[in-house]
């Protein structure tokens, strides 16, 4: 693909989703764009801010917590693999409001207790820190959101 379809296609893309730096080098590398054109869009992109790292960290764990409810860990660990990390990332995380997130993590244990089959309660728990774990919460949260439930 030549360079200046493939920057109109960025565009074209960034001004539908947010996308991260990563995200967009992972598409012009499979365009087979040559590394110096790659990184000339990308300036481009940042430059005339259609990519911009900081609205994309906003994006995506707003998205994330509220659409997929997904715990800190988990939102980190994806942002870490998109190559994004720092105290932009705790800060955004920080962010996120206690009580909603208490109130997710409520809401998530009574739905998986409820399908759970278990033959104690203590497998039941290690099954619903099992599941929560795998969502990204940390487990001294859960631990006294079961407790509270008994």
């Amino acid at each position: 693909m030549e360079f200046n379809k493939a920057l109109s296609k960025c565009m074209q893309m960034c001004s539908r989703k947010e996308y991260c730096v990563f995200d967009i080098k992972q598409k012009l590398y499979n365009w087979e764009l040559y590394e110096s054109d790659a990184e000339e869009i990308i300036k481009v992109l940042i430059g005339e801010k259609f990519v911009d790292e900081e609205r994309f960290v906003k994006a995506f764990v707003n998205d994330k917590f509220k659409f997929n409810h997904w715990g800190k860990v988990k939102i980190k660990y994806h942002l870490k693999h998109k190559h994004i990390e720092g105290i932009f990332v705790d800060n955004t995380l920080n962010e996120i409001d206690f009580d909603e997130y208490m109130k997710v993590i409520v809401h998530e244990i009574s739905n998986k207790i409820k399908k759970v089959k278990a033959n104690s309660t203590y497998e039941r728990n290690a099954k619903v820190v099992n599941y929560m774990a795998g969502k990204g919460f940390e487990p001294d949260l859960v631990f006294k959101q079961l407790k509270k439930l008994k």
